[in-house]
């Protein structure tokens, strides 16, 4: 795969794979293969993103045995945490993550280990960085989410974060709740994290409830939030109220999500 410049513009081959981190790791084993042949390495891109006038593309499939053996084979060269921050990287909301990683990953290929030192290299910073606001959303949702018990007696509770951290989550919660049935719905992304008592948490995509998570409430529920909402406004001290300060602990954008901060509280 090389890149070729006419009089029409730049040619450029360009790997698409489904936005799965399984489906990246086979895309970024293309990349690789690319790197070691000398040729320009081909653009990695997800499948929904636009394809620009002189791109080549090609769609790579997700399979899952050749990702795991990418996986295994960088982690015995450059060890299981030099992955793992690559994994958070591709959880973050970073534009061009996707081709910082897989440098990354080619570089990890050649040097092992040390190839996440070199912070003179920018893919390297912007892996870092990635990797460290994907674990920072994940760690101020383990202090924010709130959980409610719907009719059915199972535990909902919404996010809607920046980047897709329900990964990141699942062991805090079902080590948290291990007898709890909940499920932790990214309602950005449509996907949810869902634990049965017993049984290990799972990821499912396309989830939704079928009627509003207000309507699904316990009567239990119902009961709880409402008193929960009357201690606060009862506790609060008007003249000291201090909403900047609160922004400054709790950014605004999970306000909505928490029943003693919504506009509309009874």
């Amino acid at each position: 795969m090389r890149g070729q410049r006419d009089g029409r513009g730049t040619h450029q081959v360009v790997l698409t794979y489904d936005g799965s981190f399984p489906g990246f790791l086979c895309a970024a084993a293309d990349f690789i293969n690319a790197s070691r042949s000398g040729g320009a390495p081909p653009t990695i891109r997800g499948f929904a993103s636009s394809e620009e006038l002189f791109d080549e593309t090609f769609a790579v499939r997700c399979d899952e045995a050749r990702a795991t053996r990418l996986w295994r084979r960088l982690s015995r060269k450059a060890g299981e945490a030099s992955l793992q921050t690559c994994m958070e990287a591709f959880l973050s909301d970073l534009p061009e993550r996707e081709n910082s990683i897989a440098r990354a990953l080619a570089r990890m290929d050649n040097e092992g280990g040390k190839a996440l030192d070199a912070m003179d290299d920018p893919d390297i910073c912007l892996v870092v960085k990635a990797a460290l606001r994907a674990k920072g959303q994940a760690h101020l949702l383990k202090g924010l989410i709130r959980f409610s018990e719907l009719a059915d007696g199972s535990w909902y509770a919404p996010i809607e974060p920046d980047c897709d951290v329900l990964s990141l989550l699942g062991d805090h919660f079902a080590a948290r709740y291990p007898d709890m049935r909940f499920a932790i719905h990214d309602r950005k992304r449509n996907k949810a994290i869902l634990h049965l008592p017993g049984s290990p948490w799972r990821t499912v995509d396309g989830f939704s409830l079928t009627s509003s998570p207000e309507s699904s409430f316990s009567e239990r529920e119902r009961a709880i939030q409402a008193g929960w909402v009357r201690y606060f406004d009862t506790v609060a001290i008007a003249p000291r109220r201090n909403p900047r300060l609160q922004s400054g602990h709790m950014p605004k954008k999970y306000w909505h999500l928490l029943p003693e901060m919504k506009p509309n509280k009874k």
